[in-house]
């Protein structure tokens, strides 16, 4: 099988952005604590073919209000698998999309 990863891209590879969006910390009874339009730094580092990490934390407080980290797992350029959060932040998603990767399974239906 061919791999459909970008092949421009060279590993390690890293992304750093901001962007502002609404974040929330929920347990499966209850929402714990909403903020509207927090601006957060995120990035996502591609270690290899197979493995990558990403990281989320707000500007404000450099993360001690809102902080979130995981792993990023690939098959053939196709992300199979992630850890650290419940739902990968759809702006991880089409960063990773940006990149070549084929991310079909976690992108939300609009």
């Amino acid at each position: 099988m061919e791999k459909k990863t970008n092949k421009t891209l060279s590993f390690p590879h890293k992304e750093v952005w901001k962007e502002k969006m609404h974040v929330s910390l929920e347990t499966a009874y209850a929402v714990i604590n909403k903020e509207h339009d927090v601006e957060l730094d995120i990035s996502v580092e591609l270690e290899n073919e197979d493995y990558g990490t990403f990281e989320i934390s707000d500007v404000k407080t450099g993360g001690n209000a809102w902080y979130a980290s995981g792993g990023l797992w690939f098959t053939d350029g196709v992300l199979v698998d992630y850890d650290g959060v419940f739902e990968l932040s759809q702006a991880i998603v089409a960063k990773l999309e940006n990149l070549g990767i084929d991310v079909s399974d976690f992108k939300e239906v609009e």
